[in-house]
């Protein structure tokens, strides 16, 4: 299991393990997206720019997920550098928790606002309606987007980005697979779904990139024989959270 102490040895060396294969990742994730507007481009560039602004408004919902993972990345980065692997394992687990919870909202929220967003940023026409379709079937992807910034964030403050990056390595390839298959399907056996595959592929591989992450998180230690209650949103928990980073801001001020 790859870990790294954040709290011992050259900075540099911390810098290089963290930041080259996260690089590595966000590559991929750009290469990704790439391939997505290749196939797009098979339906003409209504669909493409269909897909561009279905994918703009989900980024409005995605970018929670940013968020939680900067924070479960800070929160818990803290807990092990005070070697404090009980407030670790605990707040790994209210976050998971908090982005279960976080999707749930969204994805009500998406279904009433997703077409509003999308209307704020294309005229009415065929790839208004590519857009708000594929958005639809994003909306599925929500969980896997989510979860997984959630627990890459954990995963960073254990040391770890090489997990991110193998993830969208194969989420990438996964992806050049996926799309032509769901798109036209197999003759004689499965049908296509033709535009709408596109996302349906996005939905099946950003979910393994999550549940791939999970899996890491799970297996280790700390993280053994959590019980539900465990991952209940506890609102004392980001109370407690919240003073302590305030109190800590006014001390430094004076």
């Amino acid at each position: 299991m790859i870990e790294d102490d954040l709290t011992i040895g050259p900075i540099r060396d911390h810098f290089r393990r963290l930041a080259v294969p996260a690089a590595i990742g966000m590559l991929f994730s750009t290469l990704y997206n790439i391939v997505d507007t290749f196939y797009a481009g098979y339906f003409g560039t209504q669909a493409q720019a269909g897909l561009a602004i279905g994918f703009q408004a989900f980024f409005v919902l995605v970018s929670v997920g940013f968020g939680l993972g900067a924070a479960m990345s800070a929160l818990v980065g803290n807990a092990k550098g005070r070697k404090d692997v009980r407030d670790a394992r605990h707040l790994s687990a209210q976050g998971i928790g908090f982005a279960a919870t976080a999707t749930l909202i969204l994805t009500m929220l998406a279904v009433v606002v997703g077409p509003s967003l999308i209307a704020l940023v294309s005229e009415a026409g065929a790839y208004r309606d590519a857009g708000q379709s594929y958005f639809y079937w994003l909306v599925l992807a929500l969980p896997g987007f989510i979860l997984a910034y959630t627990a890459n964030g954990i995963l960073q403050a254990r040391g770890d980005t090489v997990s991110m990056q193998r993830a969208l390595i194969v989420a990438f390839f996964a992806n050049i697979a996926l799309n032509p298959l769901f798109m036209f399907g197999i003759p004689g056996d499965m049908s296509g779904l033709e535009f709408n595959g596109i996302a349906l592929a996005t939905v099946l591989s950003q979910s393994g990139v999550a549940a791939y992450l999970l899996f890491k998180i799970f297996g280790r230690a700390m993280m053994q024989d959590l019980k539900r209650s465990e991952f209940t949103p506890a609102p004392a928990k980001y109370l407690e959270r919240c003073c302590q980073t305030n109190a800590n801001q006014s001390l430094n001020g004076q």
